[in-house]
């Protein structure tokens, strides 16, 4: 009988360990209100008319050239768009192929009607519209006029 009491009190509390849910992961470190991403462009006119048009943010500040660089910055709906236009930098030719930014993403509020207002634009989509699955959120890829890719989630 002690052997049999011995061997339930190793197997029940493996046993209950076992089905216990696993812990709660730790709490995130940050939570954002809003979205932020810069770009080194090559017409920074034509990039501030794009981003103006085609995702309805608007100019908060203009950085007058200076040192060969200037600065436009877009707000709109929780986006921040910092635009750099330097004039002695070049492309970096395949973004997959180069160490750093490959693409910027944003969680939008309405992604059906962003997908819809974008098809209106005739905004060209370079990858999706992907559907919400498990583990991934409905989301899609476009180009921007200097060819940045923009990846887009529902929320």
């Amino acid at each position: 009988m002690k052997a049999f009491c011995l061997v339930l009190g190793l197997v029940f509390p493996m046993a209950a360990r076992a089905q216990s849910a696993p812990p709660a992961p730790p709490a995130p470190v940050l939570v954002v209100a809003g979205s932020f991403f810069a770009l080194s462009v090559a017409d920074l006119d034509a990039s501030a008319k794009w981003y103006t048009e085609t995702l309805g943010l608007r100019v908060v500040m203009q950085v007058p050239r200076q040192n060969k660089t200037a600065v436009t910055v877009l707000e709109g709906g929780g986006l921040t768009v910092e635009l750099i236009q330097h004039d002695d930098a070049r492309p970096s030719g395949e973004r997959l192929l180069v160490h750093g930014v490959f693409k910027v993403g944003v969680v939008v509020e309405d992604y059906a009607g962003l997908l819809e207002l974008l098809r209106a634009r005739r905004v060209e989509i370079a990858l999706g519209p992907f559907p919400a699955r498990e583990g991934q959120r409905a989301n899609l890829i476009v180009r921007d006029n200097a060819g940045n890719l923009l990846q887009f989630f529902a929320k």
